[in-house]
């Protein structure tokens, strides 16, 4: 297990590679991929493996329209061609200043009061908010540059949204308690099948009635840091505790509420200013209901984690890391992320009758190889999502 082997292949990632791929679709994940499974104790021919089985799927980069530049890079936002000149741009930015990358990275991120860039982070199914959290994990630049990136090309109509959030204003519920009013609120659309092309159109036409849930949170103003446990400990929930009783499935994109809470929990303590912290749980909460919503809405059912049985004898986190870094498993990007979020979870959080752990052994135990996941229009398995009549 080698940080220079690591650096060097993430270097080589973001010289060769382009922030997206598959027709700018996708996000290019070598980041998160490798740092999770170094975090793990992968050793260095599995980085180096796991990363040449990555780098099969990804693009070289499209030259850019025109050059990015200090009194310009806010004109492209959202701009997918833009991929080759931001990260030209932003690598410059952060390593011409040395050591202090992390402040010339926190400048961008909150670069305008009203519209920083943070505010567009859970834009990309909150790619680029997983990515930042890499960056300040790692503490890597190079990460840092492919992380602005990410942001600046994925910059869309949800930070409209989170530039005009306030904090709740009739608070009187934990997150939980509006998961579970939001599943049975009949004035919310239920599609005919789950994916995230259903996000957009549940944003614009059923913003007020998400306000109207998300207001109601009751958020622990004196301890930040026990709000975003609750955030995570309702991500485990929305990824393990929604499938059907008797069918073991996980969402894929419900996954990244996860994963992105696991980056928010690294972007912590790089943040100074409480009411910047404050609002980017805010976007994470709203961003949290829409992607529910445009999920279907699958019934939470906490027993399905709680009740979950396993012989702490062996199914314990070596069994788990030990299937997630020497199976097949090694080789999803969003498998390893997410039980290693999971593993961390627990060492900051603490056992709480192996919430963490069960989760992270019913994942293992029930990954269908053929097709890890569901939550996309086109599966034929789905979580315990509500039925349109």
């Amino acid at each position: 297990m080698n940080q220079s082997l690591l650096n060097r292949l993430l270097l080589h990632s973001f010289k060769n590679y382009q922030t997206l791929f598959n027709e700018l679709t996708f996000h290019n994940h070598n980041a998160h991929h490798l740092g999770s499974i170094y975090y793990m104790g992968a050793s260095d021919s599995k980085l180096e493996k796991a990363y040449e089985t990555m780098c099969k799927e990804l693009d070289p980069y499209e030259i850019s329209p025109e050059k990015i530049t200090l009194s310009n890079w806010r004109n492209f936002l959202g701009n997918k061609h833009f991929c080759k000149s931001y990260a030209d741009f932003f690598y410059e930015q952060l390593t011409t200043n040395g050591n202090n990358w992390q402040k010339k990275f926190n400048e961008f991120l909150l670069d305008n009061k009203q519209q920083p860039l943070i505010n567009g982070a859970i834009s990309g199914v909150a790619h680029p908010l997983i990515h930042i959290g890499y960056a300040y994990e790692l503490n890597n630049e190079i990460v840092g540059a492919e992380a602005l990136t990410m942001a600046a090309v994925c910059y869309n109509y949800l930070h409209e949204i989170v530039d005009q959030l306030q904090p709740p204003n009739s608070p009187s519920k934990t997150t939980l308690e509006i998961l579970h009013d939001v599943r049975s609120d009949t004035h919310l659309p239920i599609y005919d099948k789950p994916g995230v092309g259903n996000l957009e159109k549940t944003v614009k036409n059923c913003h007020d009635l998400i306000l109207s849930h998300y207001n109601q949170w009751k958020i622990n103003k004196e301890d930040i840091d026990k709000t975003i446990e609750e955030l995570f400990d309702l991500s485990v929930y929305i990824y393990g505790a929604t499938h059907k009783s008797d069918q073991i499935e996980f969402d894929f994109f419900l996954l990244h509420l996860l994963t992105s809470m696991h980056a928010i929990r690294m972007i912590r303590p790089h943040i100074d200013d409480l009411q910047i912290l404050q609002h980017i749980l805010f976007q994470y909460f709203y961003f949290t209901l829409a992607i529910y919503i445009s999920q279907v809405r699958p019934e939470i059912n906490e027993k399905l984690i709680c009740d979950y049985s396993i012989d702490n004898s062996t199914k314990n986190w070596n069994y788990v890391i030990d299937r997630s870094l020497n199976t097949e498993l090694i080789d999803d990007a969003h498998l390893v992320k997410t039980i290693r979020a999971l593993r961390d979870a627990e060492q900051v959080y603490g056992n709480k009758n192996d919430f963490y752990l069960k989760t992270a052994v019913k994942t293992v135990d029930n990954m269908n190889l053929e097709n890890l996941w569901v939550g996309g229009p086109d599966n034929s398995r789905q979580l315990n999502i509500l039925k349109s009549s």
